[in-house]
């Protein structure tokens, strides 16, 4: 019998979670701050599904009764207040009602990201002991569900009641208990369990609010999962927060963004860097002008010039985010701009610290770093996570020395109106360690992408018996692209100790359902080819010679033996 999973926060954790200004949520639980919209004739969710050829919309006042209803539902099976309740997490309006009644009870909501196999799903069932699975009315949704016995399946569907109606008699817990149970991205390790209590979410809504300038006139066209924070949180929720409006696409797809948006009077997008690619790439044939006012990225590095690409292709400008599930949603954002574009610099940026949240560099000792100096990101504020689920050895880990540790690396600059900025070099475990030298892997991948011919690319360490590692850089190419014309084009804009020695041509990047690159899947998947590598010495030239830049002066015997770590 599976029993309820708690996090258990350790010692250290209430320092880093500790509110560092005045503000606090003013709402007793969630269903007192679902209540506080009274515009309930203002449109707040438009749900289109592509697959389906469909659109409905829901009013503030319909779609509180639609969630009263599923929250009626829900108890009927049982839920109360700490329970976990596991949704398999399309994007429909079904899912996000389920999400809402959840919250309306006071329970822990676990978003399965429908991407995921079948035992992946029950790995999480079994961790955190949700013992019902919710899920929209889809014949695949409900199919899906009940091979799980180990948990009771409540589909919900028909939201569109219009009949007024008062709160449910069986509502909530307080905002200190755990509200969302997200699951780490995997790229470096093992996914974690994350528990996110309702307090922090509301804080953190309070500071996107605070920085995006959202307002009751914001539509925001939500086309990421919402199985994940950015979808969920960003789009889908923080528009409730406030008084605006989200429009929840069944799927992204490019040739049909822009259609969407015009016919639908959204005014931004939150995206992933891939999502901005793909609408780069796209033909550039005639769109219904949009009224976006700006889209904004995140949950991945954003290559600079892709943003100034975009900008100047769609008129609209692009801001950056930066956040982990961690620390609910948001930790910095690129401040909103009154006219002109982002001095050069600045445009890597992922910007400055939000509201409620105090954020910093640090070197491996804890002690901050100056202007300019790489370190780990670290953060503080109410708006963290409550911990890892029974996790005691990572949570003592992420929360030591009164910060938590985002395992990022990065250095900040003050800039000319005395800000600081903070800059984005990749995760910590992903450094390649070249002859004793630590390298950000995604600074090369922005190098790569620059060329005009490269579609992606993501660059991986392998092992070398003179360097220790070595590196490499797996593309999509979406030309006639040799290896020999790409490492010149390193050899010109990198220095020396950075140039790939190695280019693997493929179709297809692994990465998560957001876009990040699977950097360590794809070392993995391309071990074997670099194997023949391992006694090769690469030998570097001097920056900016042609492709004798990088030449083997000795091949690997195929048979060559791999050192026990590869």
């Amino acid at each position: 019998m599976m029993t309820e999973q708690r996090c258990r926060p350790t010692a250290a954790e209430p320092v880093a979670r500790r509110d560092i200004d005045a503000y606090s949520p003013p709402w007793a639980d969630f269903a007192a701050f679902f209540r506080h919209r009274k515009d309930d004739d203002r449109t707040f969710l438009i749900a289109v599904s592509r697959g389906q050829g469909t659109r409905a919309e829901w009013s503030v006042g319909q779609w509180r009764n639609a969630v009263y209803n599923v929250a009626d539902q829900l108890s009927r099976h049982g839920v109360r207040a700490g329970n976990s309740v596991a949704v398999l997490a399309h994007n429909s309006a079904e899912t996000l009602a389920l999400t809402f009644a959840v919250w309306l009870l006071g329970g822990c909501l676990v978003p399965l990201d429908p991407r995921d196999g079948d035992e992946r799903h029950e790995e999480i069932l079994q961790e955190c002991g949700a013992r019902w699975i919710g899920v929209d009315s889809g014949v695949e949704s409900v199919a899906r569900a009940r091979r799980h016995a180990s948990a009771d399946t409540i589909v919900v569907g028909g939201l569109m009641s219009t009949q007024r109606r008062e709160h449910p008699a069986v509502i909530g817990g307080p905002l200190d208990a755990p509200a969302l149970r997200m699951h780490s991205s995997g790229t470096s390790g093992r996914p974690k369990a994350i528990i996110i209590p309702m307090r922090s979410i509301l804080l953190n809504c309070h500071a996107m609010q605070e920085a995006f300038g959202w307002t009751p006139e914001t539509r925001v066209l939500t086309v990421l999962p919402i199985s994940h924070a950015n979808g969920l949180l960003i789009n889908s929720f923080l528009p409730w927060f406030v008084g605006g409006s989200t429009v929840l696409v069944d799927k992204f797809q490019g040739s049909t963004f822009w259609h969407i948006a015009a016919e639908t009077r959204a005014t931004t997008s939150s995206i992933v860097p891939t999502v901005l690619e793909y609408l780069l790439a796209g033909e550039a044939g005639d769109h219904p002008a949009p009224l976006m006012k700006e889209v904004i990225s995140g949950s991945g590095p954003l290559r600079s010039t892709a943003a100034s690409e975009f900008e100047q292709r769609f008129g609209i400008p692009v801001r950056q985010l930066y956040g982990l599930s961690e620390t609910t949603a948001v930790l910095t954002a690129t401040p909103p701009r009154t006219g002109g574009n982002l001095e050069p610099r600045l445009r890597k940026s992922i910007g400055t610290a939000v509201p409620h949240a105090q954020v910093d560099v640090v070197d491996s000792n804890g002690i901050p770093c100056g202007h300019g100096v790489r370190g780990e990101i670290v953060a503080r504020g109410g708006m963290l996570m409550t911990g890892y689920a029974n996790n005691d050895a990572a949570n003592t880990k992420a929360f030591s020395g009164g910060w938590f540790h985002t395992g990022d690396r990065g250095y900040w600059e003050r800039a000319a109106d005395g800000k600081i900025w903070y800059f984005l070099e990749g995760r910590l475990k992903e450094s390649i360690v070249r002859g004793g030298l630590n390298i950000a892997p995604q600074l090369i991948d922005e190098v790569v992408a620059t060329h005009p011919l490269v579609q992606s690319a993501a660059t991986v360490p392998f092992a070398n018996r003179w360097q220790g590692e070595e590196i490499a850089v797996f593309v999509i190419a979406s030309g006639d692209l040799t290896e020999a014309e790409l490492l010149a084009w390193c050899a010109e804009r990198l220095e020396p100790n950075m140039c790939p020695k190695v280019v693997i041509f493929g179709s297809e990047m692994p990465s998560t359902s957001v876009g990040k690159i699977r950097r360590s899947a794809l070392a993995l998947q391309l071990a074997g080819e670099l194997a023949r590598f391992w006694e090769t010495s690469f030998r570097t030239e001097t920056r900016g010679h042609r492709p004798a830049a990088v030449v083997p002066e000795r091949r690997a015997d195929t048979q060559s033996p791999l050192p026990a770590a590869q």
